[in-house]
């Protein structure tokens, strides 16, 4: 019910111009995967020029704002399981969604003035194309955490009523009861029927760890509307990152 709140207070004025977004190509993993390779780049530049250190040096925003989108689908998974039906269930519900919010908050603000210090590292840049390509990175970083920012404030709203409503509670009836049993009868059925299931091949690290990933960056950008223009954000930031990595010799290998 939480999710259903946040997703119409969050979903509804951004609709119509969601509808007329064309598709893009490819997996959604492989879009995201577009957007979080650069990034990660940035902080991994050895060759340390003036210019390539600025760049750099704007590595914490960047990892935070990607992390940021990793956690947003733990506190969509908590509000679901938001409960309304004592004070108790209440106070346990509040306590997960407020400790979801505050790590989006901290993750959102993370690295933002080192973001911001990018502005002056490239008023000083002499070449005009590179001092371009740094402020556009700058400008697009900084407006994609100053999106997270609004999106946490815009939750951690709905939150605050959800911990203002009134908790009203019902008698169980003998229809919870058999529903009760019901649920446990096909756990059981569930159970035997996997007992007598042939054993799959084991699994190794490596596959683990691809499995893990390409799930995270295939629910990125994914809980709420407003992620859509986070998405942008980044994108663009990526984009910039990349070619003022370029433009500077910047690599992520030792020169």
């Amino acid at each position: 019910m939480a999710a259903a709140v946040v997703a119409l207070a969050l979903m509804a004025p951004g609709r119509a111009a969601h509808a007329q977004t064309a598709p893009r190509a490819g997996s959604a993993a492989e879009q995201n995967a577009s957007i979080v390779r650069p990034l990660n780049e940035i902080g991994r530049v050895r060759a340390r020029t003036p210019y390539c250190a600025a760049l750099a040096h704007a590595r914490v925003g960047a990892e935070t704002a990607l992390a940021y989108e990793y956690q947003v689908p733990t506190l969509v998974k908590d509000l679901r399981s938001f409960r309304l039906d004592s004070e108790l269930t209440r106070a346990h519900s509040l306590k997960k969604t407020e400790n979801d919010l505050t790590a989006l908050a901290t993750l959102a603000q993370a690295g933002r003035d080192d973001v911001r210090a990018l502005r002056s590292a490239a008023s000083a840049e002499p070449d005009e194309k590179k001092r371009e390509e740094m402020l556009a990175f700058a400008n697009a970083l900084d407006g994609a955490k100053a999106r997270q920012m609004l999106l946490a404030k815009s939750i951690a709203r709905v939150v605050a009523i959800l911990a203002e409503r009134q908790i009203r509670t019902i008698v169980t009836t003998d229809k919870d009861d058999r529903n009760s049993e019901t649920a446990m009868s096909g756990g059981v059925s569930r159970a035997i029927a996997m007992e007598t299931r042939p054993s799959p091949d084991p699994i190794t690290q490596a596959q683990s760890d691809a499995i893990s990933e390409h799930e995270r960056l295939q629910n990125m950008f994914h809980a709420f509307e407003a992620e859509r223009f986070i998405r942008d954000d980044l994108k663009d930031a990526a984009t910039h990152a990349t070619t003022a990595m370029k433009l500077g010799g910047c690599t992520d290998t030792p020169s």
